[in-house]
């Protein structure tokens, strides 16, 4: 059932320069044949400083000496050590990230996708190489033909490169005013390989760096392509039109739920469906791409799972409800 219209109003609303938060709920499911070691995805989330991330260990760099998942956690752990909530750019970060694993190599490459929310003022900022994704949601009444009106996350802004041929069962897309985008899209050498990052981080010159205003209210979705290559982006609004009510609660601790059960229905969601392998006549993205380029796949793509789930709140977060989510401290073992 979708949640019933309830969107910000009053003056509150039309100020997007005051202080903001996020809640953030966050879901990871390894791979079966690599949950001993903790799969190959890594990601966090920082409620005190508004930082987030996700990376995902490539596959093609595994040996048995390599494993990818030590490098996206060590990529990601030195990110997070940088993003210490203040206005510093992204991209310092990552050349301080490219210092480091100089300085202390790991072997591996990774995708990776950073960001933060500003500890003043409303500017979501978010650094994307290789195939991870991010998508800012706001709710806004829409009206179904069974149904009723609801409240239905659209995406706010979107990038103009690598359109997805399969949204076309989307809301009707709405231009910002902000110069910038965010529905961030997927960066590919060729079809399912991606731009990474490894211990020379020669690549991180082509980042892509992006930006938007948020509002009270917008849900921010941010996920490794274990999701985005299983869920369309239409189900993931579902997901959120779901729980739009529980998201917007004045009682932080009920928000707090909300957020988590959506960041755990999104994950369970992706994985069943990376389950349902050489399934004939199962639509997903990533079997829509294979069709795009003249490939035959069928069924789900079973792969590791990360997604954070995050809703932007008024004010600063409460102190005592601040949390970090995420498996940066996983050992590693063979």
């Amino acid at each position: 059932m979708l949640g019933t219209l309830r969107l910000p109003s009053g003056p509150l609303a039309r100020q997007p320069s005051r202080s903001l938060h996020l809640l953030f709920g966050a879901c990871g499911i390894p791979h079966p044949s690599k949950a001993a070691k903790g799969g190959e995805d890594a990601f966090f989330c920082d409620e005190a400083k508004g930082t987030f991330g996700v990376a995902d260990g490539v596959g093609g760099s595994a040996s048995a000496f390599v494993d990818p998942g030590e490098f996206s956690r060590a990529l990601l752990r030195s990110c997070d050590e940088r993003l210490d909530g203040s206005c510093e750019a992204l991209r310092a970060v990552l050349a301080g990230t490219a210092q480091r694993l100089r300085e202390a190599p790991v072997a591996g490459s990774s995708t990776l996708l950073v960001g933060q929310l500003e500890p003043e003022g409303a500017t979501l900022r978010l650094l994307n190489i290789g195939d991870c994704g991010a998508m800012l949601l706001r709710p806004a009444a829409r009206r179904f033909r069974a149904g009723g009106t609801v409240a239905w996350p659209r995406v706010v802004l979107r990038t103009t490169a690598g359109a997805d041929a399969h949204l076309q069962d989307q809301a009707p897309l709405h231009t910002s005013a902000v110069a910038q985008v965010l529905r961030t899209a997927e960066q590919t050498h060729y079809f399912n390989c991606p731009y990474q990052l490894d211990g020379e981080m020669e690549q991180a010159a082509d980042a892509d760096e992006v930006r938007a205003t948020a509002r009270v209210g917008d849900v921010l979705l941010v996920a490794t392509d274990g999701v985005l290559d299983n869920l369309f982006d239409s189900a993931l609004q579902m997901e959120v039109a779901r729980r739009v009510p529980q998201l917007q609660a004045a009682d932080e601790a009920a928000a707090r739920e909300a957020v988590d059960a959506l960041a755990a229905a999104i994950g369970e969601a992706a994985a069943a469906t990376g389950a349902r392998e050489d399934e004939e006549g199962l639509p997903t993205p990533f079997a829509a791409a294979a069709a795009q380029e003249g490939y035959t796949f069928h069924g789900g793509k079973r792969d590791d799972v990360a997604v954070l789930a995050g809703v932007v709140r008024a004010g600063p977060p409460p102190a005592g409800l601040r949390r970090r989510l995420g498996n940066l401290e996983y050992v590693d073992s063979y």
